[in-house]
């Protein structure tokens, strides 16, 4: 019974600092709404890329991507058969997209993958 309280209580706690970090990174990207593409870019650096917003703006792209190694190949057989699976990259992507208006300032932003990247 005191083993089920513990694991309760990690989860319980595992789960506040995601939402902590969740709510991080909202206030962290918010604080860029109304900053200039010149202060974006000498803060971020140049990003991965730049496309049109559909309103005469712009949306700059920022990755990163952590690689966590790979997950080895396997071999298997089946009657008479042998059968092998290649070796699987654990690599994760995550990007921040920042929404500039026709005169550069900035004015929404997304974030997409997986949050701690």
């Amino acid at each position: 019974m005191k083993n089920a309280y513990l694991f309760l209580i990690t989860l319980m706690l595992c789960s506040c600092a995601a939402t902590n970090f969740s709510k991080q990174e909202e206030l962290t990207m918010n604080s860029w709404i109304g900053h200039s593409k010149a202060e974006l870019i000498q803060t971020w650096g140049p990003p991965k890329s730049v496309s049109s917003d559909g309103k005469g703006g712009e949306i700059y792209t920022y990755e990163k991507s952590v690689s966590f190694g790979q997950t080895p190949g396997k071999v298997y057989s089946n009657s008479n058969n042998i059968y092998y699976t290649n070796p699987q990259s654990n690599v994760i992507t995550r990007s921040r997209m920042f929404y500039m208006d026709n005169t550069g300032k900035i004015y929404h932003w997304l974030s997409q993958g997986r949050q701690g990247y």
